[in-house]
Parts: structure tokens; C-alpha cells; sequence
């Protein structure tokens, strides 16, 4: 099968570059000490757990309050939560520094009413940050799960009279279970390989996790037996999770729920008002104030950029957009792989399929592009070898959250027709245009856009390989504030925070025209 080639091709590649950096060290092993490691380990899970617990509590609760309440701004604070899931983290992290801060205006309020300053550097702002990202992911996820609740079943609940207690235990906790487990594991694996937060909110090597370690052993050691030790330790850990959690990601195609809306039993009570209220407050103070810290930084654009941003731009863009194209497809094989393969009878098969794309999380990006590295250096290219090692990279991080975004449409499109287009001989480019297509097409652009908002604001491979002839926005803003050219550093935050809310606008406009054909 295709998808199977393509996940194997995956695997021989990852397995040369990091057979590369052992090779590169010489045949020495790393002589490490065991504290080193477990330091690592230990803070590397212990953050990214911190920051699934907190971001699935967060998303559950803001998922729950927005199901049961409709109100004006409703639409624009989902827009918010768009937007911010797929903000460059480069950005984010900028954005948060900027209000909590040393000199931030939350502290400069704190202080003057005499209150203690929150510190932003550290574990509390790694955490903050992932679940500014993560949070908002799941709500998005819990809420698209519980909209698609048939009506039927709020109109039961009501014709019984269910208090809230009952409505949350019988209908809406089933729901977020069903999806928590999937959505937990890949926030997991998500804040567990994070680079950019961790590397500029850390504040110090207590707080370094495996990516961090990995920058810091090829970059300023050149120590390339360390990376790979540590980069094998991080595969492993990953695949071990991935590997037991896998019947746990694998779940009936629904269809959305259709028809007018149905009031939900639950919505009435001044206790159950309250917490939505206070839940929704919470998640406007997490949101909000970073993305109008972005907007303020915009006003810098109006005195003009560094030369260098025209061409950081064309270059950020480039590797976008060929990196949400290699995703996208990828993406799409491996999920029609797998339709066809549980719709053949091979469901043990059908389920790797489904958790196989997450593993390409647990490849540390910067040993992936350093082996590549050495490999090129190897036939004598290495010259060449940064720009397709960047997009590569970032198609490979872009992935999994790509593939869960079309493979249940994919899979709903092999349900409903599958036999349909068999029995015509449909296979290939005419079956996706004439039959998947039309299911796939709010979700693929949605993808495509996320991927490329994911890649604008990748700050992995290019601070590791990034040079004069290789300069992307992200980097170039990582410049700027490590030389404390802060107005610089604004217009470039809010360049790339506008570009993808550009992208976001654009992709719901194009997906919502295939969705009405």
C-alpha cells in the first residue's frame, strides 16, 4: 500500500540521519553522566504533562460553557481561538513577555497595587504558553464534538428533566472521553518536543527539555553523540507512548449533526450562569491580551522595516507553502490508506495507520535535519541541504495535526461511498475530486492553512542551520530580540501574526465554498 511505503520511507530516513550523527561522532560514545539525563527526562515529561492536564482541563471547561451559551461575539471568540491555536510560538512567547514580563504592564500594575509579580521565565511560563496554545485547540476539538450530538438526544434528556449533573455524567462526559485520549496524546507529544517556549522561557538549564539539550549539544558543543543519545531516548519514550495508546486513537466516522439548533436542557440556573461566566473571563484573559499585544506591536510597520524582512518573507513563505503541500498529501495517502485498509478487513493494520503519523512528532526535528546534515556533508553537499532539510522538517511536525484533521472525513467519504466508487472503477485523482473531495474540502484547507501557520513560525532547524543566505521571519524576530531591538521585533511579531490570520480567513472562505457545493 502506498501509505505503508510512505510511513517506511519515513522510517529509513529518520533511522540514516541519526545512524549519521553517531557516525559523525566518531564511533564514541557519549560519556555522560545518569543525573544529566534524568534531569532531562524528568523536566521534559513533567512539563508536558503539566501542560496536557491543564490544556484538557481548560478546553473541556470553555468547550462546555460555549455549548451551553450562545451570545454575541460568540463567532469572533472562536475566530480568537483559531487564531491563536496556530500563532507562531516565536510570537506567542514574544507576546507574553511583553505583558508578564519583568518590565510587562501586568506586572507594572501588580507592583503599583502592591501585589507580588508574576515570573514569566520558568516552568509557569512554559506552562501558560502551551496552554494558550493547547487550551484553545481543545476547546475547539471538545466543541466540534459536542455540536455534533444528535438532537435527539437533548430532546430526551429534556422530556425526562436531567439536571445538569445528569446531562454532564450521560451525554456530554462520554463525548469528551471519546476524544480525550487521542487530543491528550498529541498535546502531550506536542509539548513534550516543543523548542521555541522552552528555549526562550526556560531560564536556565533546569529548565531544558530533550529539544532544547539536542540544540544545545549540535549548536554550541557540536557534540553530535550527546544529540543522538538524547534524541534515541526522546524517540523511544514517544514510541512506547504512542504504541500503547494506539486502540485508544481509533474512532467511528460521525457525521456532523444537521437540522436547526437544538436548546440543550442544561442552559438554565444561576449557579450553572456563574461558572460558564467565570470560565469564559478566564479564557478571554488567557486569549485575548496576547493577540492585542500583537496588534499593538503592528504600529511599528508604520515606520518602516529592516531590508531584511522582504526577503526573510519570500523565504518563510516558500517553505510554507512546499511544507503544507508535502503535509497535506502525505496526509491524505496515509488516511485513504487506511480507509481502505479497515474497509479490506485489516483493522490491526487500519489502527497503525491511525497512530503511525504521531510518531513523526516524537523525531526530534533538529537531530532529524542535523543527521540530514552530515549525510549531505557526506557526498558533499551540505551547502544545499539546509533549505530541503527545512521543509522536510517542518512537513514531517505538520503531520499528525494535518492527518487528524482529514482522516475522519476520509474515513466518513469510505463509509458512505467506498462501495460506490468501487463498483465504478473510481480510484485516484477522479475518486478524491468527484468523491472525497466534497467531505474533505473544509477540513483540507483548514489543514493546509495550519500547516502552513505552523512552518511560518518554526524556529527549530533555522536556528540550528540558519545563516545570511538562509533567514526566515521567525529567525530574524529571534535575532531581533536577542540584540534588543525591540520596535524591530514588534513589526516583525505582527507581519506574522497577520499572515496567519490572512490564512485563516482565506482557508474558512475557500472551505466553506467547496462545503456549500
Amino acid at each position: 500500500m502506498p501509505g505503508l511505503a510512505l510511513l517506511a520511507a519515513l522510517a529509513a530516513l529518520a533511522l540514516a540521519s541519526l545512524a549519521s550523527l553517531f557516525l559523525a561522532a566518531g564511533g564514541e560514545p557519549w560519556q555522560g553522566n545518569g543525573a544529566y539525563l534524568v534531569s532531562i527526562a524528568s523536566f521534559t515529561f513533567y512539563q508536558a504533562l503539566l501542560s496536557t492536564l491543564l490544556s484538557l482541563i481548560f478546553g473541556s471547561l470553555v468547550a462546555l460553557a460555549l455549548a451551553r451559551r450562545h451570545f454575541p461575539g460568540r463567532r469572533l471568540l472562536l475566530a480568537l481561538f483559531g487564531v491563536a491555536t496556530a500563532l507562531p510560538s516565536i510570537v506567542a512567547v514574544f507576546a507574553f513577555a511583553g505583558i508578564f514580563g519583568r518590565v510587562g504592564i501586568a506586572n507594572v500594575i501588580l507592583d503599583a497595587i502592591g501585589l507580588p509579580s508574576l515570573a514569566i521565565y520558568g516552568l509557569t511560563g512554559i506552562l501558560l504558553v502551551h496552554v494558550f496554545f493547547n487550551g484553545a485547540f481543545a476547546a475547539r476539538v471538545f466543541l466540534a464534538a459536542l455540536e455534533a450530538v444528535p438532537g435527539e438526544h437533548w430532546r430526551l434528556a429534556s422530556s425526562l428533566g436531567l439536571p445538569p449533573g445528569a446531562v454532564f455524567r450521560l451525554i456530554d462526559w462520554p463525548v469528551l472521553r471519546r476524544d480525550m485520549a487521542a487530543l491528550g496524546l498529541l498535546i502531550f507529544i506536542a509539548c513534550a518536543t516543543s523548542f521555541a517556549i522552552p528555549l526562550t522561557l526556560g531560564g536556565g538549564p533546569g529548565s531544558a527539555t530533550f529539544e532544547v539539550a539536542i540544540y544545545q549539544a549540535i549548536h554550541s558543543d557540536a557534540d553530535f553523540a550527546r544529540a543522538a543519545v538524547l534524541a534515541l531516548l526522546q524517540i523511544g519514550a514517544m514510541v512506547v507512548l504512542v504504541v500503547l495508546a494506539a486502540p485508544l486513537l481509533v474512532s467511528t466516522p460521525e457525521a456532523a449533526a444537521l437540522g436547526r439548533r437544538i436548546e440543550r436542557p442544561d442552559r438554565q440556573g444561576a449557579a450553572l450562569h456563574l461558572i460558564d461566566a467565570a470560565v469564559l473571563v478566564i479564557a478571554l484573559l488567557l486569549i485575548v491580551p496576547p493577540l492585542l499585544a500583537v496588534i499593538w506591536a503592528g504600529r511599528s510597520l508604520l515606520t518602516g522595516l529592516d531590508p531584511l524582512v522582504p526577503r526573510a518573507l519570500g523565504t518563510s513563505l516558500a517553505v510554507a507553502i512546499a511544507a503544507a503541500t508535502l503535509a497535506l498529501g502525505a496526509a491524505l495517502l496515509l488516511a485513504r490508506s487506511r480507509a481502505t485498509l479497515g474497509a479490506s478487513g485489516w483493522a490491526r493494520t487500519a489502527r497503525l495507520m491511525a497512530s503511525a503519523p504521531l510518531l513523526t512528532l516524537a523525531i526530534p526535528p533538529l537531530a532529524f535535519a542535523a543527521g540530514l546534515y552530515v549525510i549531505a556533508r557526506t557526498f558533499g553537499a551540505a551547502d544545499l541541504i539546509a533549505m530541503p532539510a527545512l521543509i522536510l522538517v517542518n512537513a514531517m511536525m505538520a503531520l499528525p495535526f494535518v492527518h487528524r484533521l482529514v482522516d475522519p472525513p476520509m474515513a466518513l467519504a469510505q463509509d458512505r461511498y467506498g462501495r460506490l466508487a468501487e463498483s465504478l472503477g473510481m480510484s485516484g485523482w477522479t475518486r478524491l475530486r468527484l468523491i472525497e473531495w466534497p467531505l474533505l474540502a473544509p477540513s483540507a484547507t483548514a489543514a493546509f492553512a495550519f500547516a502552513m501557520a505552523l512552518s511560518l513560525g518554526d524556529l527549530g532547524v533555522v536556528a540550528l542551520f540558519g545563516s545570511e543566505g538562509l533567514v526566515t521571519l521567525p529567525s530574524l524576530l529571534y535575532a531581533k530580540l536577542g540584540s534588543y531591538r525591540i520596535e524591530e521585533a514588534d513589526g516583525i511579531a505582527a507581519l506574522l501574526a497577520g499572515l496567519v490570520l490572512v490564512l485563516f480567513l482565506v482557508a474558512d472562505r475557500l472551505g466553506g465554498r467547496h462545503a456549500r457545493r
